[in-house]
């Protein structure tokens, strides 16, 4: 299987008019915009100048920045009393080491992360127990020390977080939505050699409100972490699909067709979910024809 037609696409702050103009040239009717498509985004108003729908991850580009911006993002959960994670935001290393020091004192462990960026970039988990080369043995693990005096070494500084780790299960939901309505949904739990995958589960009620309030649009991945006491945490909303999206069809559940089927106006036969399946995640090559 293969694209009927493929276009090396300039870089995605400066390629809105080229794909607004492949769109136009192809009688293209929906455009589906995955990483960075904030950028895109802004010019929706000129993409339905010609009847050619805009999926984003997210209506509107202040929903963008409210979903991206992880500090901001944590304070909106918090105003709708929806359970996330406290969180210290540092943009220099001398607020760095006086929010380190805070929340070492208020919590077990510690961890940090980027306020802009996914949930696995540049996270890590703090110990001042931890020799240094840890680092290079397991990347989400660093030396305190070791992390301020990176920290200090930025020019300019990165804006971080700060913030409990929380020791639980950690989940991804999956969801296809439209217009701030989720149209299906199913829930991966990672395990060490395989993931289970829900098409009902506890966080599914969450989902609902966040979709709604942040006006998700797309196929957008929403994770969640479980404290010590078993309650569930949203660590963040990513406004496109996981890498394991996939997986999810094996319930009977196509997020994919579900979206396409929802904006085009088209009937979609659906298979008799299964409520819980394991999937083991293969490594599949396919060879191409390339033309040069």
């Amino acid at each position: 299987m293969h694209a009927d037609y493929f276009f090396q696409q300039p870089a995605v702050k400066d390629s809105s008019a080229w794909l607004l103009e492949q769109c136009k040239k192809h009688s293209i009717q929906l455009l589906f915009c995955g990483k960075h498509s904030q950028f895109i985004e802004q010019f929706r108003e000129e993409f339905s100048r010609y009847d050619i729908q805009l999926v984003t991850g997210a209506t509107g580009i202040h929903q963008h920045e409210n979903i991206n911006n992880k500090f901001l993002f944590g304070q909106i959960c918090a105003s709708l009393n929806l359970a996330n994670i406290c969180a210290a935001k540092v943009a220099h290393v001398n607020e760095l080491k006086q929010a380190v020091n805070e929340y070492q004192q208020r919590y077990d462990t510690i961890c940090a992360k980027p306020v802009y960026g996914v949930y696995g970039t540049g996270f890590v988990q703090l110990s001042d127990d931890l020799s240094y080369f840890t680092k290079f043995q397991s990347p989400t693990l660093c030396n305190t020390q070791q992390f301020i005096e990176a920290y200090a070494q930025l020019d300019p500084p990165i804006e971080y977080l700060i913030m409990p780790f929380l020791p639980g299960q950690e989940c991804s939901v999956d969801i296809a939505c439209s217009q701030g309505k989720i149209l299906a949904s199913v829930t991966r739990i990672k395990f060490k050699f395989y993931q289970e995958c829900y098409i009902e589960h506890p966080c599914h009620d969450i989902c609902k409100i966040l979709v709604e309030h942040f006006q998700c649009d797309g196929l957008i991945n929403i994770q969640f972490k479980q404290d010590a006491q078993g309650v569930w945490h949203i660590l963040e909303i990513n406004p496109r699909p996981a890498g394991g999206f996939a997986y999810t069809q094996h319930t009977g559940i196509n997020l994919i067709a579900e979206l396409i089927a929802n904006k085009l106006h088209l009937v979609l036969k659906r298979r008799v979910p299964t409520a819980v399946v394991q999937v083991l995640p293969l490594i599949q090559s396919i060879k191409m024809d390339c033309k040069h």
